[in-house]
This record gives C-alpha cells, sequence and structure tokens, in this order.
C-alpha cells in the first residue's frame, strides 16, 4: 500500500473469500482484507492512495490521478512484442483503474479486470488473444490497437529474442519468458545483418519456435489458445474480430492514430509518447522481405494487413476534418 510520499504498509490477507475456495482457485480462501480508519487513520485525506499485490505488482486499486476521469471502457490490444509503455502511462493515469501489459498475469487475472463492474473508468492494455475478451466488446468496452508492419514486427521479434538468450528483458513477465525461451535460444546466433543467417534461422525453426514468429496478429485476433496454429481461412476471423474495434491504426500514419485516441478520450494529443520506428529494425525488415521463407512464415498477416490498408485508405485521407471510428 502506498501514496504520493512512498509505500505505507503491506496488509496482509485474513479475510476469507468462500466463492475462490468452493471454485478451487485457492485452498484457505485468505485472499480478502479489510482497510479502514482503524489502521491509517486519514485514510480520507489520502488522495492518491494505491494498494497493489505485493508479490506481482497487480494494481488492486488506487485513487484517481487526475481531476476528472475518463468515463469509459478502453482495451487497447498490444501487438508488438515491446510493449508501448510510456502510451500506456499517459492515456491509462486517466482512467480511474488501469493494467498494462496485462498478458503477465494470465487469463483469470485478466478476466476478473474485464469483469470490474462497479467501475466505469477502465484502460487495459496487452498482448491478448482478443477472442478471448470480444463479449466485453458488447458489455460496454472500446477496442484500439495501432498495427505495425509485419516484416518490420518480425524483425523486432529476432532482435529481441537475440537479446533475451544474453540478457534479462524486463517487460517480459513469466509467462513470457517460459513461451519465448526456447525462441530466444535458438535465434541467439544469428547474425541479424546477414540474409543467409536470418534464411538458415527461419528455416530451421522448431515448432514451438515458429508458435512465436508465425503470423502473430492473425494469430491475436483468430486464436483462444497460444499454441493453436492460423491458416488463411483464419483472415477473415481477424478482419471481422478487427471490425469491432472503435479505433485501428498503423504506425506508418501515427497522427491519425493519435488524433483518434485523443477524440475518443477527449485529451490532448500533442504530447502522445508513440515508439519511433528503429532505422536498424528497418534494415533487418528489409533482408526479411527478399526472403521467401519469412514471407510463408507471415502469409496470414500479409493478407490480413493488406485488406487492412486498403479499408483504411478512405478514413486516411479524410484527415484532419473527419477520423473515423
Amino acid at each position: 500500500m502506498s501514496d504520493a510520499d512512498g509505500e505505507l504498509m503491506i496488509l496482509p490477507c485474513d479475510q476469507i473469500k468462500q466463492a475462490v475456495i468452493d471454485s478451487g482457485r485457492h485452498e484457505d480462501g485468505r485472499v480478502g482484507f479489510k482497510l479502514d480508519t482503524t489502521i491509517i487513520p486519514d485514510l480520507v485525506e489520502r488522495s492518491s492512495l494505491m494498494i497493489h499485490d505485493a508479490k506481482s505488482g497487480l494494481l488492486i486499486y488506487r485513487r484517481p490521478q487526475v481531476s476528472t476521469t475518463i468515463p469509459l471502457k478502453v482495451v487497447r490490444l498490444e501487438t508488438q512484442l515491446l510493449p508501448m509503455v510510456k502510451f500506456d502511462y499517459h492515456c491509462g493515469r486517466h482512467f480511474q483503474y488501469e493494467l498494462a501489459s496485462v498478458e503477465r498475469f494470465g487469463h483469470e487475472t485478466t478476466l476478473q479486470a474485464f469483469h470490474l463492474n462497479a467501475i466505469q473508468s477502465i484502460y487495459i492494455s496487452g498482448r491478448l488473444l482478443m477472442r478471448n475478451y470480444e463479449e466485453f466488446l458488447d458489455k460496454g468496452f472500446k477496442a484500439i490497437v495501432l498495427l505495425t508492419d509485419p516484416y518490420y514486427e518480425l524483425a523486432l521479434r529476432i532482435f529481441l529474442l537475440k537479446r533475451m538468450a544474453k540478457t534479462q528483458i524486463s517487460f517480459f513477465g513469466d509467462r513470457d519468458k517460459i513461451i519465448l525461451a526456447p525462441a530466444a535460444e535458438h535465434f541467439a546466433d544469428v547474425t541479424l545483418d546477414s540474409e543467409t543467417s536470418l534464411k538458415m534461422a527461419l528455416k530451421k525453426a522448431p515448432q514451438n519456435v515458429r508458435n512465436v514468429i508465425v503470423s502473430p496478429v492473425t494469430r491475436q485476433l483468430a486464436t483462444t489458445i497460444p499454441e493453436q496454429a492460423v491458416t488463411r481461412a483464419d483472415v477473415a476471423t481477424a478482419i471481422d474480430l478487427l471490425s469491432r474495434f472503435a479505433i485501428v491504426g498503423r504506425d506508418t500514419d501515427s497522427l491519425y492514430f493519435q488524433h483518434a485516441v485523443g477524440e475518443l478520450l477527449g485529451i490532448s494529443v500533442d504530447d502522445f509518447p508513440l515508439p519511433p520506428r528503429h532505422s536498424a529494425l528497418e534494415d533487418i525488415a528489409t533482408r526479411l522481405r527478399s526472403l521467401h521463407i519469412a514471407e510463408l512464415m507471415l502469409e496470414e498477416d500479409l493478407i490480413f494487413d493488406h485488406y487492412v490498408r486498403e479499408a483504411m485508405k478512405p478514413a486516411t485521407s479524410e484527415l484532419p476534418e473527419t477520423i473515423a471510428s
């Protein structure tokens, strides 16, 4: 438990919740706690109070960080392996509850965040298999996404996996580390400025490595489990789900995405911190574009990307007069 002045205390969970015992989610049900003025006398006056889980860092409760919170429920689908941390902070602080990079906490915790029915100001972001949460688009959540060129994202993934083999990457959670470990080992010795080295690494990739790099966006929008393979037929499923999003942007036109998000949230777009494209990754992406094996691995995402670009042409040309959702 903390506020703007720092940590206040660590409060044990001593309240038994029978429901979690009955559902088999906890052995003794001691997952609740009670906080009142007998514990913190000036509880009412602590305007910046925040409560996090001591082990995972998961936000449990916080008082609004701004004078007026945004009365919306928003989920930002993250499609890059590198999260947009600054963007999520910039947006999330305007909401009563925020949970960024939610994939770190697993499916059950993510569902609980979506089920916070008593809160009308929620911002969630993460690399989700979105079909598992599609029902919440009918329950008040507005989805937004910033898509990336498939070759650039593949370049980024290979770069991060190679780096992961030699050093700890702070934004990867425990689940990510387990899933990505085989791929990190596989790409550990790849030479990023060599087309031959990239080609051999992709050709020799075993299935557990392919699961990390094969058409990741189509997988996120069309599948329900990480191991599920994607086919051309899944492209239509992915596009159908994407059509339900309030905002779809592409990183090659970040101004459109900034204006659209600003209009949806009702906040200034002047300081929106979107990650820049890096020339080193652009160079790797260029090498990958020349490889047939890379094209095969990204086949569904390339088809998906083509249709999205075609669909967005009219909306993009209308800015800044009109912003299409």
